[in-house]
This record gives C-alpha cells, structure tokens and sequence, in this order.
C-alpha cells in the first residue's frame, strides 16, 4: 500500500494543566489515530480531535503524548510500547488529557500496521475498570517514590513489576491475560450499553456498508459466544496438569516394579513378566497421555487466539463502520492529516481482514479438537483398563510370595492411580460431551463467516467500480 509523503509538523503547544473535569463521550463512539514508528500522529478522526479539544491543525504531526495524562503510570506504556515494537498487538486502559486540561478514560487497542501503528478507542464500562484504576494509582505511587533521587528507567521498571503483581492477585496469570479478559469484558459491556441494531437504518447505506453492517452483527453474536467457549475450556483445561502428573506417576510405579523384580527368585519369575509387562505399558501409556495434553494444549491455545481475534475483529469492523458513516456524513476534507481518509480506511481494512480468516480457521478448529480429545479419552480409557487387569494379576502373585511387601506398595499405588485416572477421565468425558452442541455450533459460525467474506470481497470489488 503506497503512503502520502510523511512529512510531520511538531508544533510548540502550550503546557496543559490537569483538572478533575471529564471530557465526555458516548458508549456508541469509537475514535481512532494513526501514527508513524516514531508516535507521531498522521491521522485521528473527528472523534479523536473533538475529545482531545485540539484542533485538527494542532494534533496533527504532534507526538501521540500530547494528550498523556500525568495520572498514567510509565509503566503501562512501557508495557504498551514493548508489544508494539515485538510486532504484537496490544490493549491497555489509559487515561487521557484534552487540551483544556480535563480527562478521559479509553480502552485502546493499537496495531502495527503500514504507515506505523493503529489505535482504535472506546468508552470503558466492565468490572475490571474500577479495579484497574486502584491498580494505576498504587503503581503511581511506587514509580514516584522510586523517582525521587534516583534512575526513572528503573523507577519504570519496579513499576512493571509492581503491576505486574497487582494484576496476579486478581487473578490474571502474566499482562496478555489481563488485556484480553479485559478487552472482552469491555465489549460485552459495551454491546450491552448501545442499540442491537446500531447499524440498520443507516440512510443511503452502500452494499460495502451493508455487509460491514451484517458481518458486525455476526461477531456480536460471536463475542457473546465467547462466554460459552470460555466455559469448554475451563471444564478442560483444568485436567491437563494431571495428565501430566499421571504419565510420570505410572512410570516411576513401572520402575519401582521393574526394579523389585530383578531381586526376584526362579520361583517368583511370574511377576518379573508383570513388571515388563506394566514397563511395556507405561511406555504407550505415557504416550499417549503426552498426546491427550496436547491436545488439551491446543484447544488453550485457538481458545486463547479466537478470543483476540474475534473481540479485535469486532471492535475493527465497527470502527470502519463508523469511520464510512463519519466520511458521508461529515464535511471534513481530512485537508490537514499526513494520510488522505481513503488510506485510512485502507488500514483499518488491512487491521481485520487477516484476523477474519484466522477465526474462520479457528472455528473449524474447534470441533476438530473436541473430537481428538475425545478419542483420546477412549485411549486412556483401554490403557487404564489394561493396568486394571496387571494389577489383578500382580496382587494374586504376590499373594503367593513369602515377603511381598515391596511388590504390594507398588500395586496398592497402581491401583490407587488407576481409581483417580478413571475419575478424572469421567469428568473429561463428561464436560466434552455435555458441550458438544455448543462447538458444533462453531462449525456452523464458520460456515456463516465464509459467506459473508465472500459478500465482502463482492461488494468491495463494486465499490472500486
């Protein structure tokens, strides 16, 4: 995609004070800004500039910390600027100052893209809102004691780590969790606080707004899955570290065995081929179980990437919505910004077009692995059985031996894994096929998702004729 020539205009603006007023917006809007590598602002949308109380003029050119607020730890945009210069994306709560000094809070979620980076923001509502700014305050605190005489590097970094640990004690394992439980959690709050039907009666709409329109309506639905899907993986994933604990346990009891019976007399030789015979096991065994956490592993792993990119997409289609009704309706010319409102729009497509193809993959995914795990189960299920039927046979064996104490340990332990495996198992089993309705449903999302993308690429080949 070729670029206008980048040319930004750093400008001397007065020095902003803060004051405890707000700078309000709506639940309905979204604003976005482009910037090159370096911050500097080469495109932001009336909504940006309206709320920023900038002119267009003004913002433009500017470094994107012009409307850094003084009550945001450094941290957060450490944090911020590590993902984007690792090529990741990322979304972070930020508190921002207008020109007249008063504030606003947003949810932004930034991209690497062409020109630079791409940062669409909205209004943030969900629970985890009111936790985070007790989380930025206290991290404040310690980043401005820790200033005081001394490195701010590593003042910020003390504040990283700070954060850091905040957020695990609510729960959230590293800050990639935190964000997209967070991001979520805005969106569903947000498709909670504005009309369902948002995009239908927009007058004079174009066949490329009208399948936008119909493909935002089917991530709605979507992100509200997402709930039912974050379910299937919690009732999963919570056995994998068994899993884990089981290969090893049953190797270590076919050792012991193994072990026992090199001690053994002529006359005891019967449980020297039940210690190979459970050696022998144990080996498949441990294979596959490794195989069944896998799996469990992957299913984490799409569970983890649909619902980034599912929220993302989401939240990227509607802001090209927005921005299409933004340019029809408005007078604005756009005459000021760094890039003509056409490459704009170009970015935000080229933000959610890839990752609408990473979900339909997903999507498919998803019933697959449901599938896997279940056939792993069965697999584990036979191998239980088969050391069921080595631990029958070991204990009358050993009945028969004059000193059996060693031997019997080791069997009584088998029998005891044996009797939590199949547990374990049974809940497994269970949890995949009481949510079997609910990822076959996937299937059928990818189907829906197919055709619309085929609408789309229709409907834009129209529009560029």
């Amino acid at each position: 995609m070729e670029l206008t020539k980048i040319q930004p205009k750093i400008k001397d603006l007065p020095e902003v004070t803060p004051i405890n007023q707000e700078s309000r917006f709506n639940f309905d809007e979204l604003f976005f800004s482009v910037t090159d590598k370096k911050s500097n602002i080469l495109f932001a949308n009336d909504v940006f500039v309206r709320i920023s109380k900038y002119k267009e003029e003004e913002i433009l050119g500017q470094l994107h910390k012009v409307i850094r607020h003084p009550d945001m730890p450094r941290s957060v945009f450490k944090i911020f600027w590590d993902h984007l210069k690792a090529n990741k994306p990322v979304a972070a709560y930020v508190k921002n100052m207008a020109k007249d000094g008063s504030y606003y809070w947003v949810m932004a979620l930034a991209f690497p893209c062409d020109a630079g980076y791409l940062s669409i923001r909205l209004k943030p509502s969900c629970q985890i809102f009111d936790k985070v700014r007790k989380i930025y305050a206290e991290t404040l605190k310690l980043e401005k004691q820790r200033e005081i005489g001394g490195d701010k590097k590593k003042a910020m970094q003390a504040g990283e780590e700070h954060l850091l640990s905040l957020l695990k004690e609510e729960g959230f394992a590293c800050y990639d969790d935190f964000m997209w439980n967070a991001l979520q959690g805005e969106m569903k709050s947000r498709e909670d606080q504005i009309s369902k039907n948002h995009y239908d009666n927009y007058e004079h709409a174009t066949e490329e707004f009208k399948t936008l329109a119909e493909l935002d309506g089917y991530l709605s639905n979507l992100v509200c899955s997402l709930v039912s899907l974050k379910s299937v993986y919690e009732s999963i994933s919570g056995h994998s570290g068994y899993i884990l604990a089981l290969a090893k346990s049953i190797v270590r009891l076919s050792l012991n065995a193994q072990v026992n019976s090199s001690k053994l007399t002529d006359t005891d030789q019967s449980l020297s081929v039940i210690a190979e015979k459970m050696g022998e096991q144990s080996i498949l065994g441990e294979s596959n179980l490794v195989d069944l956490k896998n799996i469990i592993e992957k299913f984490s792993d799409i569970t983890g990437t649909l619902n980034f990119d599912i929220v993302s997409a989401k939240l990227q289609v509607e802001m090209t919505l927005e921005f299409i009704r933004e340019l029809k309706d408005n007078s604005n010319k756009y005459d000021n910004a760094e890039l003509k409102p056409e490459e704009a729009k170009k970015i935000l497509y080229s933000a959610f077009e890839p990752r609408l193809k990473t979900i339909c993959d997903g999507l498919i995914k998803i019933p697959e692995y449901m599938q896997g795990l279940l056939t792993g189960v069965k697999v584990i299920e036979r191998f239980l059985m088969t050391l069921r039927f080595i631990h029958i046979t070991g204990k009358v064996e050993v009945s028969r031996m004059a000193s059996n104490s060693a031997f019997a340990t080791t069997f009584q332990s088998l029998l005891e894994e044996i009797n939590t495996a199949e547990g374990h198992l049974n809940e497994l089993s269970d949890s995949i096929v009481s949510h079997k309705h609910v990822v076959e449903k996937f299937r059928e999302r990818h189907s829906d998702l197919t055709q619309i993308l085929k609408n789309l690429n229709i409907s834009l080949k129209q529009e560029q004729h």
